[in-house]
């Protein structure tokens, strides 16, 4: 169980004039928090896997680094990335603290193949890691974070992928898709005259009513299953691509989940969009009809997708986020420190990772690390005591 009374008593000491804060600075103090999606999903498995689908003239994620240096995280990978968040201590004498949302299940190729692409069969992550070289240790060390209070695992959503479009297209025998199934990949672009929307990542982006009903199921089940797993249930989410609808938030409500990750603007799925629907805007500690508050990314630090994005660009957005008295929420996918396809890229964004937390810690002597979910519960309690 989460304690966040020395949070409270060391935070909300530091502001001074409350009256001055805007209705999104519902945060006192300096409290930051890493924001990492995307662990435990399969991605590109080789980049020999990559270059033989792009010479039939497919499609992927290169221009932002996703299907250039996403996959699996190895011992490796996680071994540096513990090291290098327990290298800073906040004012508590915390070390930093990646929130890293996870989804818990990837398709099962072998059964959906067996299937004749009828039905849809999947296996836990951590049964995937045991396929890849180098992966031996990667549970125990992500336990091993866990101990150490660098690693929160909250949840991002069974698979990181659309099952009922991909199996439309696998049944169809869409040529993109098939392939890729062959590699055991399904991050693929789909042509915008085969579906708008343009591929199978964003698990929760239905194009009809009656999909919903799949959809809602995954979200139970996954969240069950993350509690199997890591042993407590995750009371923050983030839906996959940012896209999700009343209905989802609704589903993850009744399973416990109080937290809303994303960014300033919630994507809607097709269906709803189809039907009059429209982005939404939020901002820090919005609520809903359900009271689930939502947490909006304000920093980035994603050198793998843009190089500009790096340690110095990131400090600048927490300046700003420390200014406003928000809480500076960065934006910091996995693919930043996977080392699998291009060692190179782990090692030098955790180069920066060190500058820009040795930079924190520096600037700002006072300021606490704190996860996804300790921040929900921050803002939760601070509420409820109507401190402003």
């Amino acid at each position: 169980m989460l304690n966040l009374e020395y949070y409270l008593n060391a935070i909300r000491t530091r502001v001074e004039t409350r009256s001055a804060l805007r209705k999104d600075c519902i945060v006192p103090g300096r409290v930051v928090v890493l924001e990492s999606d995307d662990w435990g999903s399969i991605r590109m498995p080789s980049t020999d896997t990559l270059h033989e689908l792009k010479s039939h003239g497919y499609k992927f994620f290169e221009e932002n680094g996703y299907d250039y240096y996403d996959t699996l995280a190895s011992n490796d990978d996680l071994s540096v990335l513990i090291e290098t968040l327990s290298s800073v201590e906040d004012a508590l004498g915390n070390p930093a603290k990646l929130t890293m949302n996870c989804v818990v299940a990837n398709p099962d190729f072998k059964k959906i193949q067996e299937s004749e692409f009828q039905e849809y069969h999947y296996e836990l992550f951590t049964e995937t890691l045991k396929r890849y070289p180098n992966h031996d240790s990667s549970l125990k060390l992500w336990h091993e974070g866990m101990k150490q209070c660098v690693f929160r695992p909250q949840f991002h959503g069974r698979e990181h992928l659309n099952v009922q479009m991909w199996l439309k297209l696998l049944q169809k025998r869409y040529a993109p898709i098939r392939d890729s199934f062959d590699k055991n990949v399904f991050s693929t672009k789909v042509d915008f005259n085969v579906d708008t929307r343009l591929h199978c990542l964003s698990a929760y982006n239905v194009a009809t009513e009656d999909e919903y009903s799949f959809v809602k199921h995954s979200v139970r089940d996954g969240l069950d299953i993350f509690e199997k797993i890591f042993k407590y249930r995750p009371t923050s989410m983030i839906a996959p691509n940012y896209t999700w609808d009343t209905a989802i938030e609704n589903t993850a409500y009744l399973c416990g989940v109080k937290y809303l990750q994303g960014s300033r603007i919630q994507r809607h799925s097709q269906y709803v969009m189809n039907n009059g629907g429209k982005y939404q805007v939020r901002y820090m500690g919005q609520q809903n009809e359900n009271g689930q508050i939502y947490l909006v990314r304000n920093c980035s630090f994603e050198p793998s997708e843009n190089p500009k994005k790096d340690a110095d660009y990131c400090m600048a957005q927490i300046d700003k986020a420390f200014k406003r008295n928000n809480a500076a929420i960065i934006s910091i996918h996995r693919q930043n420190f996977i080392g699998g396809l291009h060692k190179k890229n782990r090692d030098n964004n955790l180069q920066q990772l060190n500058l820009l937390l040795s930079t924190i810690v520096r600037r700002y002597p006072d300021v606490s690390f704190l996860s996804s979910d300790e921040l929900g519960l921050l803002i939760e309690i601070t509420n409820n005591e109507n401190c402003f």
